[in-house]
């Protein structure tokens, strides 16, 4: 349900925004205050996970204050009613998914599963909600997005209600999770590995679509090429066990950071719509090979009494800080450069296969405290 909401709220969630009254630089300032809230919001809820050692709970709790403060938004007019509803509602909402992530490795962990057979279904539900949602609102008014949203929402709660029970024992009293967790190089190696990868995507996201128009490409084979992104990434989550055991977890990561390298090379130098496809395909690695990489990390080298703040700072700044400056920039970059905005998104890969190389140096798989 979660990463179905997202297949409604990432494409989506802007239109509404427009039929509330907002225009395109204040529709800019709520998806940025979105983002920001989530940095700050997110190691705060786990780090009181970590200390109180009571995961279930808590994600319960956010979950269903969430799905309350998501009936706000159909009665909020205006931006400023629009912005205080977002930014509250997302305080509460988003460390629900750093926080079931963490729920679920853990699980996999004690039970011997596969992670990346069961985060398959996150993507399957994105494409199909995302899919559902346009064609449903043919004919029929804005209003059906925010209404699907809340529905989501609801359905959230209900599954966060249905995870398992995993309690850890508490932090020690006074401790401060993320302080410990930044003082430690091989995350730090880890977090900034990830972070430029992700945010090697910022000029894909934004301007990727506009590109592709301008250059003569059908909506149509526009949309085949995102949609052959997800559908790559669905496969590696399918098989990737079989990779991190070949590779190993740096390795994996690695193998994310050099794909980046050849599809932001590639998108940058040509428009032929064969060939589009297969760099698009790379999404596979550059998402899906990185995300299964740092999700193992954290399973292997992050003590369990830390995970949750693990979880919640590697989504906070790798794809808050990172990808919000990077996406911040983009506009910038794409005005002056054009498709040439992709090579910058080349060295921020090559900056992520550096910073795996380090990686590599410090960290051989032990646990890191």
């Amino acid at each position: 349900m979660l990463f179905g909401m997202v297949g409604v709220v990432q494409p989506f969630f802007p239109v509404w925004l427009k039929s509330r009254g907002l225009d395109a630089a204040e529709i800019g300032v709520v998806m940025a205050a979105i983002m920001w809230v989530r940095v700050v919001s997110n190691p705060v809820a786990a780090g009181f996970a970590d200390r109180f050692g009571r995961r279930k709970r808590m994600v319960t709790m956010l979950a269903l204050g969430g799905a309350v403060t998501g009936l706000l938004f159909p009665f909020s007019w205006g931006f400023w009613g629009v912005l205080a509803v977002a930014v509250l509602h997302t305080a509460i909402q988003a460390p629900v998914m750093p926080l079931g992530d963490n729920l679920i490795l853990l699980t996999a962990r004690d039970r011997g599963l596969d992670y990346g057979r069961m985060r398959l279904w996150g993507s399957v539900a994105f494409i199909a909600t995302s899919i559902g949602i346009g064609a449903a609102l043919a004919g029929h008014g804005e209003q059906l997005i925010i209404w699907t949203i809340v529905g989501c929402l609801f359905g959230v709660f209900v599954a966060t209600a249905l995870l398992p029970n995993r309690t850890t024992p508490p932090a020690h009293r006074g401790s401060r999770p993320a302080l410990a967790l930044l003082r430690m190089p091989p995350f730090l190696l880890f977090v900034l590995c990830g972070g430029l990868n992700m945010a090697s995507h910022a000029v894909l996201n934004a301007f990727a679509t506009i590109h592709w128009r301008a250059a003569g490409i059908g909506e149509e084979f526009i949309g085949m090429l995102w949609a052959i992104g997800v559908i790559a990434e669905v496969v590696v989550f399918a098989f990737g066990q079989r990779l991190l055991r070949r590779l190993g977890i740096v390795g994996l990561m690695a193998l994310g950071a050099g794909a980046g390298i050849v599809r932001w090379t590639g998108l940058a130098l040509t428009d032929d719509p064969i060939l589009l496809l297969g760099f698009q395909s790379l999404h596979a690695l550059t998402f899906g090979a990185m995300h299964l990489g740092a999700m193992a990390f954290i399973q292997q080298a992050v003590p369990t009494r830390l995970s949750a703040t693990a979880q919640a700072l590697y989504a906070s700044l790798s794809m808050g800080v990172a990808v919000g400056l990077t996406t911040m920039a983009s506009g910038l970059v794409y005005e002056a450069l054009g498709a040439y905005a992709f090579l910058v998104m080349t060295l921020l890969s090559l900056g992520s296969l550096a910073a795996n190389v380090a990686l590599r140096r410090v960290w051989r798989g032990e646990e890191i405290a």
